[in-house]
């Protein structure tokens, strides 16, 4: 089952596993607008793979990840 988050909600899951983080809301929204991460529009709302943003936070990009998994 994939984890569908708004960015809001991302960000506080990501402050439960680091209080201390330095990710912000905005760079979540620019990895989204830059398809860095996986999301789907949902009116005005983005929706977030949660894994996804996991993935390129541990990882790098996401379009790296894809093709070598191929």
């Amino acid at each position: 089952m994939i984890r569908l988050r708004t960015i809001q909600q991302c960000m506080a899951e990501i402050i439960k596993l680091d209080p201390d983080t330095a990710i912000s809301e905005w760079f979540i929204r620019s990895l989204c607008k830059s398809n860095k991460i996986q999301y789907i529009l949902s009116g005005n709302k983005s929706l977030v793979n949660f894994d996804s943003l996991l993935q390129y936070l541990n990882y790098g990009c996401y379009e790296e990840i894809k093709n070598e998994e191929q």
